[in-house]
């Protein structure tokens, strides 16, 4: 647990130093300008999709360990390389392999807490992971602003402080263990539940998954605009609402998700949906008070906000690694990646529409998208029934058996044990 905890830290801090000054940082040392930059990695995240597929097999097969390693050297590699490049096109090749490594990191990461938790540890690994991630994401980002803050030439030391903490995490992956999945029974391959789009329930979570990550990204890219131009409460708002999510998150996550293990995880995601309609309607309607009223709507409303996404987001992974078999889990995992790709790609031009032509209309819109991901909360909750996670049954029948299938018992087990493994109406006499 500590190699893991240490290795998602240290790749949260190299993303975190990046992601916020990815735009200058690109700009700085490649003389592009920012729309070029922006239809650059737009193409080089949709490029990057189509393989996920191919990803998630190889995590099968593989095993995540191995993969999340060779994703981690290679975006490690890609960094590195972006301070010597001067073309378009090698800015757009680089990016894809930044973002396939990104994808397939975000695949692997939660396949491999899934693999090394022990028995009904599962949960408590995800949360360890989101909550490395979030502290390291916020140290970064403070290590980069000061950066920043000087010299215009200290951008290039963002990028090779990412590239170097991707490099250290890559290496606090080798003491893991290799966590390969175990090959399903050959009875149970090629069925229809065995494919992620063929998944009724799983297609559920991913689309919920993907409503509350569009929701995450527009919040992040449109709430600074939004503060400067059209509220009364100043610049300095907008740090301290970001500071209060990430440190919430980060200290929070896992005692929160230790408290919620009893719960069902799909009427978690409901209640936290309904959550992230507190900032949405207060941004929706701040702009019809004054300056000290907006800023204590804001306020209350990111702690709802936040709230609502430590309910939801843990809840979220939970159901996606516990819905995927286990032997098919990498490919089930890729498959929501792609739809997070797209959220990525899709979301930032619905924000700039929405900010030139109606910014509080962007509000509602995403409130309403809330409302959606509620509804499939809601209806995966009322549909739980056997073998759901947070709702298990007890059973006398092993692991790895399938439903209706009666194991065997060896031939020295006294026949008053049969009577009371066997279903009551097939009980035999020897």
């Amino acid at each position: 647990m500590r190699w893991f905890g240490a290795a998602c830290l240290v790749n949260a801090v190299g993303t975190g130093a990046y992601y916020p000054f990815s735009l200058l940082f690109f700009q700085a040392e490649l003389g592009f300008s920012l729309s070029r930059i922006g239809v650059g990695l737009t193409i080089a995240a949709l490029i990057a999709l189509p393989a996920l597929p191919l990803i998630g097999r190889l995590i099968d097969r593989f095993g995540p360990k191995w993969v999340l390693f060779g994703a981690a050297l290679m975006r490690a590699a890609a960094f590195a390389l972006y301070l010597f490049v001067g073309r378009f096109w090698e800015f757009v090749a680089l990016s894809v392999v930044v973002a396939l490594s990104l994808r397939t990191e975000q695949t692997a990461s939660p396949v491999l807490a899934s693999t090394l938790a022990g028995e009904g540890q599962q949960g408590r690994w995800l949360a360890l992971s989101r909550s490395m991630f979030n502290a390291g994401f916020g140290c970064g980002a403070l290590l980069a602003g000061l950066a920043a803050s000087g010299r215009s030439d200290d951008l290039a030391t963002v990028g090779a402080v990412n590239a170097v903490c991707i490099a250290v995490a890559t290496l606090l992956y080798l003491p893991l263990a290799a966590g390969r999945s175990t090959p399903a029974p050959a009875r149970e391959r090629n069925v229809a539940a065995d494919k992620p789009w063929r998944h009724g329930k799983f297609r559920a979570v991913v689309a919920a998954g993907a409503g509350l990550w569009m929701i995450a990204i527009a919040v992040e890219s449109a709430m600074p605009v939004y503060l400067m131009r059209h509220l009364d409460t100043g610049p300095w708002l907008i740090g301290v609402l970001f500071a209060m999510n990430t440190v919430l998150l980060a200290v929070c996550q896992v005692p929160v998700a230790y408290r919620l293990e009893k719960y069902r995880p799909g009427a978690l995601v409901a209640i936290g949906a309904v959550l992230h309609i507190g900032l949405l309607a207060a941004l929706g309607i701040a702009g019809g008070f004054g300056a000290g009223t907006q800023v204590g709507l804001l306020l209350c409303g990111m702690a709802l906000y936040t709230l609502g996404e430590l309910i939801s987001s843990h809840s979220l992974l939970v159901l996606l690694t516990s819905i995927a078999p286990e032997h098919r889990r990498g490919s089930f995992l890729a498959f929501n990646q792609m739809f997070i790709g797209l959220a990525n790609a899709v979301t930032p031009l619905m924000v700039t529409l929405f900010l030139d032509h109606s910014a509080t209309g962007l509000w509602w819109a995403l409130a309403a998208c809330a409302m959606a991901v509620t509804v499939i909360g809601r209806t995966w909750g009322a549909s739980a029934g056997r073998g759901e996670p947070g709702n298990a049954p007890r059973s006398d029948v092993p692991p790895g058996v399938p439903p209706g299938v009666r194991p065997e018992v060896p031939s020295d087990v006294p026949s008053d044990v049969v009577h009371i493994q066997q279903d009551p109406k097939e009980r035999t006499t020897r």
